[in-house]
């Protein structure tokens, strides 16, 4: 790395804080931590051009579960746990909403549209617990009667009923990380993209070919943590997304989840945004390699086909993102050696909480005395 004396003094000495990544979450974090102690010199490094793992390669759905994800998750959570869930998906849009104007996101109130397969016992009865799941997000956020039942009038392919969330939105992805680019830019944070950490240790990370002192690094690359810290709890999972050709008459109006939200699909300038079925998958699907695979891609083609247009389309668009998951949907985010802290496994919800992970994390680190 050729630098000169201004580049050398600018980027690389006296930093306060070093936060790796700079997705939703590392941005955020250190958006916050400015904030919070305007003092601070922080350096935020991005491997790729964009960000890599998955804040500009979601598919940019402002959503908090659908009721099919939350009866799955009555198997293996307490009503508190998941009353605490909601609240911190919730907590974490409104946040996003305070550093990012829902202009400058795009934003569409649309609400959410979960349609359901009369053969899955487990959607089914989703439709007998909507009282309960109302009850949940009112104890969380205290918003009445977001779910109600409608007649599904988009295919015959679903059950003759579907639930809708008045309360879920969509926003662009893109457009979202480049107003926090520029909030973090205005506020004096310096950001280097095109830079891959290697290695860590407490106080110093290696990049190529240069040796960067921090007293407080922070990691904030969600699934691809691993290659840094290889015991943190966390898996790395792929997931696809594609857009078809623009479709004529196009029956979508809001944002559509099925399958517990594995499967998602909406509009997008008349044309069908879908992704997931990652769960179909899974052994596939658990991977930190980008790309697509022809089983999920026709399997994904076959759902818009049959079951939502009924006729043939092409996809013209495709990609993937890389989310982190583990055995528990709260996120990581605490000190994990002297002066390096972490906030990822966002388990695929990270518009909804990455604000919210990335001010925690901040709070932590500003509480600091390195």
């Amino acid at each position: 790395m050729n630098l000169s004396y201004w580049e050398e003094r600018h980027y690389f000495e006296d930093n306060d804080l070093v936060v790796i990544g700079a997705g939703i979450v590392g941005l955020s974090t250190a958006i916050a931590a400015k904030v919070a102690k305007p003092s601070m010199k922080i350096l935020v490094l991005e491997r790729s051009s964009l960000p890599t793992g998955a804040s500009t390669k979601n598919a940019g759905f402002a959503c908090f579960g659908s009721v099919t994800e939350l009866v799955s998750d009555s198997d293996h959570m307490t009503y508190e746990e998941q009353v605490a869930l909601i609240q911190m998906r919730w907590e974490g849009l409104e946040l996003l909403q305070s550093n990012v104007s829902k202009a400058e996101l795009s934003y569409k109130g649309r609400g959410g549209i979960e349609v359901l397969d009369p053969e899955d016992d487990i959607q089914m009865s989703a439709l007998d617990q909507i009282n309960r799941y109302n009850r949940m997000v009112v104890d969380a956020i205290g918003k009445q009667e977001c779910f109600s039942i409608i007649d599904q009038t988009l295919s015959s392919s679903f059950y003759r009923q579907a639930i809708y969330n008045q309360y879920e939105g969509e926003l662009n992805p893109m457009n979202m990380m480049t107003a926090l680019y520029k909030k973090a830019v205005n506020m004096g944070i310096n950001l280097l993209y095109g830079q891959e950490v290697k290695s860590i240790e407490s106080g110093a990370l290696q990049l190529a070919n240069k040796l960067v002192k921090a007293p407080i690094i922070a990691i904030c690359t969600n699934g691809l943590s691993k290659s840094l810290l290889p015991k943190l709890p966390l898996q790395a999972v792929r997931n696809q997304v594609y857009i078809t050709e623009v479709i004529q008459d196009n029956p979508l109006q809001s944002c559509y989840h099925y399958d517990q939200g594995y499967i998602y699909f909406r509009e997008i300038d008349g044309r069908i945004l879908i992704g997931g079925a990652r769960n179909l998958y899974h052994q596939q699907e658990t991977t930190s390699e980008f790309g697509q695979t022809d089983n999920l891609k026709e399997y994904l083609q076959s759902f818009v086909e049959e079951k939502i247009l009924c006729r043939k389309t092409q996809f013209e668009y495709q990609w993937s993102g890389i989310l982190g998951v583990g055995e528990s949907k709260a996120p990581i985010i605490k000190e994990v050696q002297e002066g390096i802290f972490v906030g990822v496994r966002l388990g695929g919800m990270g518009i909804a909480i990455g604000s919210g992970v990335g001010k925690k994390l901040s709070e932590m680190i500003v509480a600091t005395n390195y």
